[in-house]
């Protein structure tokens, strides 16, 4: 595996990290979520991270 590919998926655990410990702050459900907008951009902000990391891997390891 490249270097790059692990400094990515090392980023995205991060970013999974970054959005439990939203969960645990604001609440574990949908209700607290759809209720919160500042919980809502905290999960949003990870997840769109997470989307550009994941674009960036290469292709030897997608496959």
């Amino acid at each position: 595996m490249e270097s790059r590919d692990r400094q990515r998926l090392a980023h995205i655990v991060e970013y999974c990290d970054k959005i439990t410990a939203s969960c645990s702050r604001y609440g574990n459900s949908l209700e607290a979520l759809s209720d919160d907008v500042d919980y809502q951009q905290s999960v949003a902000f990870s997840l769109v991270q997470i989307g550009e990391l994941v674009a960036g891997l290469s292709e030897e390891l997608k496959a």
